[in-house]
């Protein structure tokens, strides 16, 4: 570290999003210098990338490194840390990029603790810019909280202090707007493909949906059969869903949830 601030950093895992974050941190200016990762071709991998050193082994990390990224999941942060700690071979800078894991799991055992979390999902199907992604932080100090910063500030232009208990409400609500809705894309896909209609239909339908969002309270935007109280459409949905228990459940329970705030929005008390 020169001068109160993060040159080298190093990874631990190399799945999605570690490899979206050390190429992205390697253009900001910084320095990858491990990834580290059970599976050694994801590790050579990454590496090759970002010109870092690959390796399975956690005791290979060093003081050399000023900023160690645990990229890995959830389960497996607590076991590492407390296996990195045992090692002595690196007391630098941990921070995890879990949404829901504790600043606990790693300050318990490291004085320069912290969370490094960008709100986004990661796959190796695209590449979302980095750039506008927002990368939530947590420290166990202030000195600590200000390295962070910069680091995500340097590839973010929405950088944003947020606590553990916050962060995983934060979480919780990425679920329902991303996971979620992805899988319900799964399911009218299947139920396309018994029509013989291309799913490419409902693609302006989704961008429009996504794209109306931040300007309006979402709840006065919902459409259709639920909120009209349409039971008749609901019926003939719920019939062309009989060979699909499983999806039947699923509309039942969004149209009676569709309807519940429907009553609350129009409720005097709730105005």
């Amino acid at each position: 570290m020169a001068g109160n601030r993060i040159r080298n950093i190093s990874f631990a895992g190399a799945g999605n999003v570690a490899n979206h974050l050390a190429p992205a941190l390697l253009g900001a200016g910084f320095r990858i210098r491990h990834i580290v990762s059970h599976t050694a071709a994801h590790a050579q991998s990454l590496a090759g990338i970002t010109g870092a050193i690959a390796s399975t082994d956690p005791c290979t990390l060093d003081d050399t490194t000023d900023l160690l990224l645990l990229a890995i999941p959830d389960q497996s942060i607590g076991e590492f840390v407390a296996e990195l700690k045992n090692a002595g071979s690196f007391n630098g800078l941990v921070a995890h990029t879990s949404g829901t894991c504790p600043l606990s799991t790693i300050s318990q055992h490291f004085s320069k603790a912290g969370v490094f979390y960008p709100l986004q999902t990661f796959s190796r199907f695209s590449a979302p810019e980095i750039i506008k992604v927002p990368v939530c932080i947590e420290a166990n100090s202030p000195e600590t909280e200000t390295l962070l910063r910069q680091v995500a500030a340097a590839i973010s232009g929405d950088v944003r202090v947020i606590d553990s208990e916050s962060r995983a409400l934060l979480h919780l609500s990425a679920v329902f707007v991303c996971n979620f809705p992805n899988h319900l894309y799964v399911i009218a896909s299947r139920i396309l493909k018994q029509s013989g209609i291309e799913e490419d239909i409902l693609l302006p339908l989704i961008r429009e949906t996504a794209m109306r969002l931040g300007d309006t309270d979402p709840l006065l935007l919902q459409t259709g059969p639920a909120v009209r109280g349409d039971l008749t459409t609901m019926q003939r949905h719920l019939q062309l869903l009989e060979g699909q228990p499983s999806f039947q459940r699923i509309y039942k329970i969004l149209s009676e949830s569709i309807e519940q705030f429907e009553k609350e929005k129009k409720s005097p008390d709730i105005l």
